[in-house]
C-alpha cells in the first residue's frame, strides 16, 4: 500500500512539475508559480510516505520548488528595492564572535581553511604562491560548516556577507539572479570581504536534472560572479559556499570551487571536546566518556541538542510549576538545578537521534575520493 502511494504521489508531482515549465516557458510566472508550489506540497506527501533513506531528498526537492513558486513576479521598482534592502541585510554588521577554539575537533578541516582564507591577504606574496578565493564546505548537516565559515570572518577584519539559499530566491520571478549579482558586486565594492552562501545546493542545483529556468539564470549569475573575483589578482573577495549535498552541485560550479573541504562528523575526541562545551559550568553525575560513546554518528548539532534535553529534564524535574509562573513572579524567580544524571540523558539518547545514517556518510566518502 505504501508502496502504491509514493508512486502515485511521484505521479502527480511530476505532472505539476511539467504543467510548470509550460508555463514558465510561455511566460505565465503566475500559473508556473502556483504550479511548483503545488509540486513542492506533493513533495512534502513523497517525504513522510517514503523510506527514510529517500525522505530527506523529498523534503529538500519540497523546499526547492516551494522557493521557486513564490517567485511572483511585479514592479521593477519594487524589485530593485528589495534587491538593495536584501543585500544589505546580509551584511553582518557586527564581527562575528564565533573563534576557532569554540569549535570541536575538525582539526584538519579549520587547518586547511586558516591557510585558504589568510593566504589572500598576505601582503608580501611571492608570484608563485597561488591563493584560494572559492571554498566549498561539504559534510553531514550539523558538523559545523557555519561555524567555520564565522570564525572565518572572524579571523580577517573583513566585511563579512552571510547568505542563505531561502533569503537570495527572491519572491519576484526572476529578480533572484539580479540579487545574485548585485551580492557580488557589492562585495567587491567592500573590499576584503567574504562570502558565505550556505544551503548552496538548493539554489545552484545540476543543469542535467530537473531544473527550471530562474534557477538555471540564478546558478549563471554565481558562476558569472566567482569568474570574475577569481581572475582579478588584487581583488581581495573571499567566497565560501556549504551544502548538505555536494553531489547534487552543478559540474560547472563544483570546478569553479578552487578548495573542497569535507567536515565530517566528530570523532571521539572531538565529541568529548563538543560535550565540555555545552556542558561547561553543569555538575555531572555521569561519565562523559560513557556519552563520547554512546554518541558515535552524532554530529555537533546532534550533540548540542542531546546536552539541551539533558538539561531540560533536569530543569523540568527541579522546577514543576515553572510554566505557571506569572511574568512578575519569572523576574524574581531563581532556578533550581542539580547535577545531571544518567536518566536525564538516557531520555535524551531516546528522543535525539544522529541526522545521518551509514548509507549516506558512505555517500560522502564515495564523493570525497572522486571530488574532494
Amino acid at each position: 500500500m505504501g508502496e502504491l502511494r509514493e508512486n502515485m504521489l511521484r505521479q502527480q508531482m511530476q505532472a505539476e512539475l511539467e504543467k510548470a515549465h509550460k508555463a514558465e516557458a510561455a511566460g505565465n510566472e503566475k500559473e508556473a508559480g502556483s504550479r511548483y508550489v503545488k509540486a513542492g506540497a506533493i513533495a512534502r506527501k513523497l517525504a513522510y510516505v517514503a523510506p527514510r533513506a529517500r525522505s530527506e531528498e523529498f523534503f529538500h526537492s519540497a523546499s526547492q520548488y516551494e522557493n521557486v513558486g513564490n517567485l511572483i513576479k511585479t514592479t521593477e521598482g519594487e524589485q530593485r528595492a528589495e534587491s538593495d534592502e536584501m543585500i544589505d541585510k546580509m551584511i553582518v554588521t557586527q564581527k562575528p564572535s564565533t573563534k576557532w577554539e569554540d569549535i570541536g575537533g575538525l582539526a584538519e578541516a579549520k587547518g586547511t581553511l586558516k591557510e585558504a582564507i589568510i593566504l589572500p591577504f598576505v601582503g608580501g606574496r611571492p608570484d608563485f604562491v597561488k591563493i584560494t578565493k572559492s571554498i566549498l564546505l561539504y559534510g553531514p548537516p550539523g558538523t559545523g560548516k557555519t561555524l567555520l565559515a564565522k570564525a572565518s570572518s572572524n579571523t580577517l577584519n573583513a566585511t563579512f556577507f552571510e547568505a542563505k539559499a531561502s533569503g537570495l530566491l527572491s519572491k519576484y520571478f526572476g529578480e533572484s539572479g539580479k540579487i545574485i549579482s548585485s551580492l557580488f558586486g557589492k562585495a567587491k565594492d567592500k573590499q576584503p570581504s567574504l562570502i558565505f552562501l550556505d544551503e548552496i545546493d538548493s539554489i545552484a542545483p545540476s543543469r542535467s536534472g530537473d531544473i527550471n529556468e530562474s534557477s538555471r539564470r540564478v546558478l549563471g549569475e554565481i558562476l558569472e560572479g566567482m569568474e570574475g573575483f577569481s581572475a582579478s589578482k588584487d581583488d581581495k573577495v573571499i567566497f565560501i559556499g556549504a551544502t548538505n549535498k555536494p553531489w547534487d552541485l552543478d559540474d560547472a560550479l563544483l570546478s569553479r570551487f578552487q578548495r573542497k573541504i569535507y567536515v565530517p562528523l566528530p570523532d571521539d575526541e572531538s565529541r568529548k571536546v563538543i560535550f565540555g562545551i555545552h556542558l561547561k559550568g553543569a555538575e555531572l553525575s555521569v561519565n562523559v566518556g560513557d556519552l563520547v560513546r554512546r554518541s558515535d554518528g552524532y554530529s555537533g548539532r546532534d550533540i548540542a541538542a542531546l546536552c539541551q534535553k539533558a538539561i531540560n529534564n533536569m530543569i523540568r524535574e527541579k522546577n514543576p510549576d515553572l510554566e505557571s509562573l506569572t511574568s512578575k513572579q519569572l523576574e524574581t524567580y531563581k532556578l533550581e538545578t542539580r547535577e545531571l544524571l544518567p536518566s536525564d540523558f538516557d531520555d535524551a539518547f531516546e528522543k535525539v537521534k544522529p541526522a545521518s545514517d551509514s548509507s549516506s556518510l558512505q555517500k560522502y566518502a564515495d564523493w570525497e575520493k572522486e571530488f574532494g
